[in-house]
């Protein structure tokens, strides 16, 4: 028997040697791959603090040339209404603009917002900025062409819009029997109320107010409206798609009623006659009346 290396050819010691190498060499790979990873991470550390300096830079730059530079500092406010309620003084109060503040340290978009979320009586609202010391206010009021509900303290306009009215004028239109939705600020109104509001635009379009003069339309039906003109007539109206979106052919028949509704009242006055009640649910040839 041989012990220890006596005897053991020289191509044996060559075979293990080589042996011991290949099987090292995975091992020095795997430890190579994951004395990489650490680096990676400080390359990461390394772009986001670039960038990250990068961003304070461009702030800072941003503050000294814009926002923080006195040379915009606001010297002239200019604002324009068109409407009869909203003042200067509540434009200021609103928006929170005012001489003194810097044009470029406010979000104009943010401010705009807020603003038509607390004065849902303004339809629109344009801020710009006339560099290098000057913003402009232009604010467009909501017109109420009726007014809802029986206490009448909420206005509609023509595009459906509700917010408060600022006084107890008397001179719209009331729509009644709508639903508690329809009566909240900043809202927009069912159909049923809109459709209401299609027979007085169609009155005022086709000129027939001078005949047709509506005091209160009643939506409670869903199947036609009630309608009480200024001298106590009684007028039920009706039309295909009363209650839905407006079609052109739906307002073509809703003109030739109230044309025809114009009509009667004018012929009736004619003879000295009094329209009590009218039935406007039916088609062109049939309109039930009762007179005295």
């Amino acid at each position: 028997m041989w012990f220890g290396n006596k005897g053991r050819r020289p191509e044996d010691n060559d075979r293990r040697s080589s042996s011991s190498k290949s099987t090292a060499r995975p091992r020095d790979r795997k430890a190579g791959h994951g004395l990489m990873l650490p680096r990676f991470a400080w390359i990461s550390l390394a772009i986001l603090a670039g960038l990250g300096l990068l961003a304070f830079l461009v702030w800072k730059t941003g503050e000294w040339l814009f926002w923080k530079n006195p040379a915009y500092t606001i010297k002239h406010m200019t604002v324009h209404v068109e409407g009869q309620v909203i003042t200067p003084a509540h434009i200021r109060d609103y928006t929170g603009l005012r001489e003194g503040i810097n044009l470029f340290a406010v979000n104009l978009g943010r401010v705009r917002d807020d603003y038509l979320r607390k004065q849902p009586i303004s339809k629109s609202i344009v801020i710009q900025r006339q560099l290098p010391d000057t913003i402009i206010v232009h604010v467009v009021e909501r017109v109420p062409l009726a007014r809802l509900g029986r206490g009448g303290a909420m206005g509609v306009d023509r595009d459906g819009y509700v917010f408060p009215l600022r006084s107890s004028t008397r001179e719209f239109a009331v729509i009644t029997g709508c639903a508690e939705g329809n009566l909240r600020s900043g809202t927009r109104v069912d159909l049923q109320v809109q459709s209401a509001l299609e027979t007085l635009d169609t009155c005022n379009r086709i000129k027939a107010t001078e005949q047709v003069r509506i005091a209160s339309l009643d939506v409670s039906s869903k199947e036609y409206l009630d309608i009480y003109l200024a001298a106590g007539e009684r007028v039920r109206l009706a039309w295909p798609g009363l209650g839905q979106p407006m079609t052109p052919e739906a307002r073509l028949i809703l003109e030739k009623k109230m044309t025809t509704l114009a009509s009667i009242l004018r012929a009736a006055e004619e003879r000295g006659r009094r329209v009590v009640n009218l039935d406007l649910t039916y088609g062109d040839q049939y309109v039930p009346a009762q007179e005295y």
